[in-house]
């Protein structure tokens, strides 16, 4: 028993949008009697005339309007199969999942990276969700994000890619309560009996040891009374009175007007802020990405 194949259906679609056997082997480029055999072939496939033929030209039997719907529908839909699959090569097509750090999301730099990425990829889903860098980097290499805005990529995952976003650096939050005086420390020392709010060490060592290491090179430990899960948390404990804390310099635009970031010369180091991916991994919606970070840092 003969196979319905690719062909039968473009060859019968042919005839019958050109109305005979002779229009219908000019418009795809074969000669009649190929064609007349090709669709006798078909119809023995189906197992019932499609064609009514006449010296004037051919009409569809009730099985040939039928049959004409279903092969329209499916070379239609077999057209748009061929051209997703290019788009989704092309990486225009899919989803794309991140991970940010939840006190980096807000910036300028990421906004105006994730409008650049929409406009050039207007049909790939952005799926995001905040996250500490440890986790994100755990995430991508268990396949459940292609990428992340992260720190302390060398710590946490040397092993995969990144490209930097920016440069930060840590200053001192500190309460500044409207009406009042504000003085700002000049040296850590100033601070000796001060509760400070420290980033969890279990959910970033990376950041931990960046922050102590300054601390130990200028005599300086801090007196820990509080511990955050994440930045914002911090600033917020901050703005509730509960003492100091180091934040990253780039969360100043998003700091309420109760809290004044002072830098100090003793905080001096930089870390970077990355987006981070695996390298190993030839995914298309990142390499978008990728062209839309590139053109966004380097505008």
């Amino acid at each position: 028993m003969r196979r319905v194949e690719l062909r039968h259906l473009r060859y019968f679609v042919a005839v019958a949008e050109a109305g005979s056997m002779v229009a219908g082997a000019r418009a795809i480029g074969i000669v009649q009697p190929a064609l007349s055999r090709q669709i006798r072939e078909l119809e023995e496939a189906v197992g019932t005339p499609l064609l009514v033929r006449r010296s004037t030209g051919i009409s569809l039997t009730a099985a040939g309007a039928s049959f004409l719907r279903d092969a329209t529908r499916l070379l239609q839909e077999l057209q748009d199969s061929h051209e997703r699959a290019l788009r989704s090569a092309e990486g225009q097509l899919g989803e794309l999942r991140l991970g940010v750090l939840p006190n980096y999301f807000p910036l300028p730099v990421v906004s105006t990276l994730l409008k650049a990425f929409r406009t050039t990829c207007p049909d790939v889903m952005l799926s995001i969700a905040p996250m500490l860098s440890a986790d994100q980097a755990a995430a991508i290499m268990r396949g459940e994000l292609d990428g992340g805005i992260m720190a302390w990529r060398q710590d946490v995952a040397p092993h995969l890619s990144g490209v930097r976003l920016r440069r930060d650096r840590f200053v001192l939050a500190m309460l500044a309560s409207p009406g009042k005086r504000f003085r700002a420390p000049r040296r850590l020392t100033e601070l000796a009996d001060a509760p400070f709010i420290w980033f969890d060490p279990l959910r970033s060592a990376a950041h931990h040891r960046f922050l102590l290491e300054q601390c130990r090179r200028v005599g300086f430990t801090p007196h820990i009374a509080q511990v955050g899960s994440d930045i914002p948390t911090l600033i917020g404990l901050v703005a509730a009175g509960m003492g100091y804390a180091f934040v990253p310099e780039s969360t100043a635009p998003t700091c309420p007007r109760t809290v004044r970031l002072v830098a100090l010369d003793e905080l001096a180091d930089r870390f970077d802020v990355e987006f981070v991916y695996d390298g190993r991994t030839d995914a298309p919606v990142v390499r978008q990405f990728l062209t839309a970070l590139r053109a966004t840092v380097n505008a």
